[in-house]
């Protein structure tokens, strides 16, 4: 009898348990109903409801949700056309790239956001571009090799980026803003662009030797250039990729391009003369050939025949001033008197007759006038 008791209060006693436990549970869901308003899985997704940004401008290089997760449970979707990032408190900062994830990893996080603790989940797309115009605000100063010449030069394009290390960029470039701003993203990397154009124009410049008028023909090898340098600093800076950079033209003044134009004619022209009187200077033994040069470039060029013999006249006239040994033809200098090698005369000096005083020619051995020898 005692144990029939027994058995009947064991089964009461659970049937007491079983329904405290429903009565807490029951409990629990009632909570989390007056505080969420439903009871229920919540799943944030990326879509036109749960943000301001036209999801379909390829324009935009980010989207920012803050105020999505409604439940201790939630996850997050990323689709496989973005990468994520999800920063909890402010500080915790983490990369997710396509997939489904729940927003909390532990019980500490939870409690943590139930007393406050704020969530962002930012969505970064891999395929979007901004298309950005550039120009250089202050022309820089250029020495032109072939002319030497001092000019001045700008010049104007376009480029696109995209987002290509998307933790990187989310750190340097979104921060704290809560949309993105397509102007303002334009705006800042045009003037880095403009701000690094000059030492980049230069060190391409001088590394492949061109001249101003090969600018223009060059300009597609000189963005291609400036391409990778901007790529390879604006991923290490900002996580960005620079794509299709263009040199639109070159701005050059007109009076720096007629400057330019006048001095490489002028150095045509040098060129020019030089190849005559080195052409003469090989017939110099052969008086009839040199003279028939002579006679041909009279023809053609009347203006270039008459600097030619000046030239020549020129030189002509520096080899007599040529201090040059007679007999062992050792070049003396201006002042000596006599070759330090072999002490023959060398002063273009007149040698005056102790006799009579005639002026005798520089290596004159007996005077002209009496005879007397020197």
């Amino acid at each position: 009898m005692m144990k029939q008791k027994i058995q009947k209060f064991c089964q009461k006693s659970v049937l007491i348990n079983k329904k405290i436990t429903i009565i807490y549970k029951f409990k629990y869901e009632l909570e989390e109903f007056m505080f969420f308003g439903k009871k229920q899985s919540n799943v944030i997704k990326l879509n036109q409801n749960v943000c301001n940004a036209d999801l379909e401008d390829n324009q935009v290089l980010f989207v920012k949700l803050t105020d999505a997760v409604k439940s201790a449970d939630a996850r997050f979707e990323v689709p496989s056309t973005h990468d994520a990032i999800v920063v909890k408190g402010g500080g915790d900062i983490r990369y997710y790239p396509s997939g489904n994830y729940p927003v909390f990893d532990s019980k500490d996080e939870i409690k943590n956001w139930k007393s406050g603790m704020s969530v962002e989940i930012t969505y970064i797309p891999k395929m979007a571009r901004v298309l950005v115009k550039w120009g250089t605000p202050n022309r820089l100063r250029y020495r032109d090799e072939a002319s030497n010449k001092v000019i001045t030069v700008g010049a104007h394009g376009e480029f696109d980026l995209s987002v290509i290390v998307p933790l990187q960029f989310f750190q340097k470039v979104v921060g704290a803003s809560r949309e993105f701003d397509v102007n303002a993203f334009r705006k800042r990397f045009a003037e880095t662009v403009a701000t690094e154009f000059v030492d980049m124009f230069l060190k391409i410049v001088d590394d492949k030797k061109l001249t101003y008028d090969k600018f223009s023909a060059n300009k597609k090898e000189i963005a291609n250039e400036m391409g990778k340098i901007l790529t390879g600093m604006f991923e290490k800076d900002w996580g960005l990729s620079v794509l299709n950079f263009k040199i639109a033209d070159f701005d050059l003044h007109d009076d720096d391009m007629n400057a330019i134009e006048d001095a490489t004619a002028k150095k045509q022209r040098q060129d020019m003369l030089k190849e005559h009187l080195a052409e003469l200077e090989r017939l110099d033994d052969k008086e009839w050939e040199r003279d028939k040069y002579l006679r041909q470039l009279e023809l053609q060029d009347k203006m270039a025949y008459y600097e030619v013999l000046k030239l020549v006249k020129d030189k002509d006239l520096a080899k007599k001033e040529e201090n040059i040994c007679p007999n062992c033809k050792k070049e003396c200098a201006a002042t000596d008197k006599f070759c330090p090698v072999c002490g023959t005369r060398v002063s273009k000096e007149p040698i005056i007759c102790p006799d009579c005083g005639k002026a005798n020619e520089p290596l004159a051995k007996f005077c002209a006038n009496c005879g007397k020898k020197f």
